[in-house]
């Protein structure tokens, strides 16, 4: 039998338990490290308010009348009576073409037709005299129906006549050329002493701008949405965004919805109407209609720079209790100024990563800084 070394005994124990508390400390500063290694990212929880949505289409303005200004006759401009951009009212005269040639026509006419007159004065006479002797048998009918023909046929030379002499007439009027309708006269094509065209030169155009038009196209999805609109049904506004971002000040309502969808964009035209009290809406304006309106307060939304968009499908990464990444679709409605609401795919209470997004994937497990950080921490809900 040997003798027991016990402090050699004590010594390799004594190693051995420090090796074993080293191995479970470099595990613990490992789980550590492992741990701030996640990815850190923000969140927040999806939470029910009600939104101010301004939803834009864009839109061009039209006139509710343009007309453009041509002769009915040609001939010299003699004289322009109205500055260019006055407002006119309908009949008033506004371009003189020069009419001595449709006056001496006139004239011809006019004696044409008192000749044919006179004609069919004589035949008529004529005409009467003859059959009073075929009476008395002392003229052959063939004579009498040779003057009744005369007489017919003066008549319809008289007739032809006052035609001629209408139509003078109406040349002499057009020579005046007058504003067919009440607007504002633009810039004049042409100057005094230009030669015009019967219905080619272009000499004017009169804009009617009270009230104006906006016309724009909706997806045929929405026409029910928009017929409802047209019957007074909810609390839509309209208003006009002009390119430099500033909104005209008046107010708009739906005038009328189109009765045939574009079969090439699936699209129908929507006109809404402005009153253009000021003259400021010009006719062919490519501008933007906003249309402004209130939601619940059930309505779900999210920042807008949490959805990602691939092809056609938008999704947003959703965090579970215990912060692993999961990817949800989700069908994306109207837009406010930062958020995007949300028809479906998200409940109350899901907490959605916001920022960092670029970091994770599904299935991985995050650090949460911000509001989200747990469940049940959410913003504020109000008006947005």
């Amino acid at each position: 039998m040997y003798p027991v070394n016990y402090k050699r005994t004590f010594y390799v124990a004594g190693m051995m338990l420090c090796v074993a508390c080293g191995n479970s400390k470099k595990q613990q500063q490992q789980a550590a490290m492992m741990g701030k290694m996640k990815p850190t990212v923000v969140a927040v929880e999806v939470t029910p308010a009600s939104y101010t949505v301004a939803e834009k289409f864009p839109a061009t303005l039209v006139a509710h009348d343009v007309v453009s200004l041509r002769p009915d006759v040609t001939g010299y401009l003699e004289a322009i009576r109205v500055p260019d951009g006055s407002s006119v009212t309908k009949g008033q005269p506004l371009y003189d073409i020069d009419r001595s040639r449709y006056t001496a026509a006139y004239g011809q006419v006019a004696a044409s037709q008192e000749q044919a007159e006179a004609d069919l004065a004589q035949k008529t006479r004529d005409y009467e005299r003859y059959k009073s002797l075929l009476e008395h048998d002392a003229i052959s009918k063939q004579t009498v129906d040779q003057a009744n023909t005369a007489m017919l046929t003066a008549k319809a030379n008289l007739a032809a006549a006052k035609a001629a002499v209408a139509k003078a007439g109406t040349d002499v009027s057009h020579a005046v050329v007058k504003a067919p309708v009440t607007g504002k006269i633009g810039i004049a094509q042409i100057k005094v002493g230009d030669i015009v065209n019967a219905g080619q030169t272009l000499i004017n155009t009169i804009v009617n701008e009270h009230p104006m038009f906006a016309d724009m196209d909706i997806p045929q999805a929405r026409l029910p949405e928009f017929q409802r609109m047209l019957k007074g049904q909810g609390d839509h506004k309209f208003y006009i965004q002009f390119g430099d971002g500033t909104r005209y000040g008046e107010e708009g309502k739906i005038l009328t919805i189109n009765n045939i969808i574009d079969p090439q964009t699936g699209t129908v035209r929507v006109r809404l109407v402005f009153q253009n009290s000021d003259g400021m809406l010009k006719s062919g304006m490519s501008i933007v209609a906003v249309m402004q309106y209130g939601t619940p307060g059930t309505q779900l939304a999210i920042p807008a720079k949490a959805i990602i968009q691939n092809l056609s499908e938008t999704s947003v990464y959703m965090l579970s209790k215990d912060n692993v990444v999961t990817a949800r679709d989700i069908i994306p409605g109207p837009v406010t100024d930062t958020m995007l609401l949300v028809t479906s795919g998200l409940n109350a209470g899901d907490r959605i990563i916001v920022e960092g997004l670029q970091r994770v994937k599904p299935g991985d497990t995050v650090n949460i800084a911000g509001p989200g950080a747990a469940p049940g921490a959410a913003p504020g809900a109000g008006k947005h």
